[in-house]
C-alpha cells in the first residue's frame, strides 16, 4: 500500500489512502480490485480537547472500530477481521500567524505509541496502523508538546489492500475526527492565503495552542 502524504503545502488537509498495484499471489495476501471493493466510516479523537495545552502536556490520539463495519457502497455488514493490515497518515503543522504560512511541526512533539504502531516518513508525517484484537481495530499515539506555537493536526482516510486469502477485498475508511469543538478560529485568524476551513477540514483537522 502507499498513500498521498499529507503536506503543508495541502493545508494539513486528509488524504485519502491508495492501494497499490501489487498483487499477491499466495493465499496470504490479497488481489486488489481497481477503485476499492468497499468503503467504511470510521472515527477518532483527540483527548483532552483543549484549545490550549501546556508544554510538557500529552495529547492523545485515539481510534477504535470494529471488526463488524458497515460497506457505504453495498449497505451491507461486512467482516473485515484477518487483513493485510490498516493504516493512514497523520500530518502536523505550525501556524505561523505573523508570516501567514504553515511550517513543519513533527518535531514540535516527543511521540508515544499506546496501541497499533507508527513510523516517522521522509516527507514529514507519521504512518499510523492499526492493531487487530479479538473484536476491534485500534490506534493510539501520545503526542508530548515540547515547543510553544499554534498547531494544526491532520488525520488521513485509512486503507487496507485486503482480507487475507480473499481477492477483490480492499477498503478505504473515511476518516472522521469527532472532536465536537476543533478549534478553527485558531487557522482563520492566521489569514493563510488559500486556507479555507471546507468539509474535508471540517471532518480531519484539530488546532490548537501550545503555551
Amino acid at each position: 500500500m502507499g498513500t498521498k502524504f499529507l503536506t503543508i503545502g495541502l493545508l494539513i488537509t486528509a488524504t485519502l489512502f491508495t492501494i497499490a498495484s501489487s498483487c499477491g499471489k499466495d493465499k496470504n495476501s490479497s488481489k486488489p480490485c481497481s477503485g476499492g471493493r468497499y468503503n467504511f466510516s470510521v472515527t477518532s479523537q483527540f483527548i483532552p480537547q483543549k484549545e490550549v495545552y501546556n508544554v510538557g502536556d500529552t495529547i492523545m490520539l485515539s481510534s477504535s472500530f470494529p471488526k463488524n463495519l458497515l460497506d457505504n457502497v453495498s449497505n451491507k455488514i461486512i467482516n473485515y477481521a484477518n487483513n493485510l493490515g490498516i493504516g493512514g497518515d497523520i500530518g502536523i503543522g505550525l501556524i505561523d500567524s505573523i508570516n501567514h504560512k504553515f511550517e513543519f511541526a513533527r518535531d514540535s512533539f516527543s511521540y508515544l505509541n499506546s496501541k497499533g504502531s507508527f513510523n516517522i516518513a521522509q516527507q514529514n508525517v507519521l504512518n499510523t496502523s492499526f492493531k487487530e484484537t479479538n473484536t476491534n481495530f485500534e490506534f493510539e499515539i501520545k503526542l508530548v508538546a515540547n515547543k510553544k506555537g499554534n498547531y494544526v493536526i491532520g488525520v488521513s482516510d485509512l486503507g487496507c489492500q485486503g482480507i487475507i486469502g480473499q481477492d477483490c477485498t480492499n477498503a478505504g475508511f473515511s476518516m472522521l475526527v469527532n472532536n465536537p469543538n476543533k478549534h478553527f478560529t485558531i487557522l482563520s485568524n492566521a489569514n493563510i492565503p488559500g486556507v479555507i476551513i471546507d468539509n474535508i477540514r471540517i471532518a480531519t483537522n484539530y488546532c490548537f495552542r501550545v503555551r
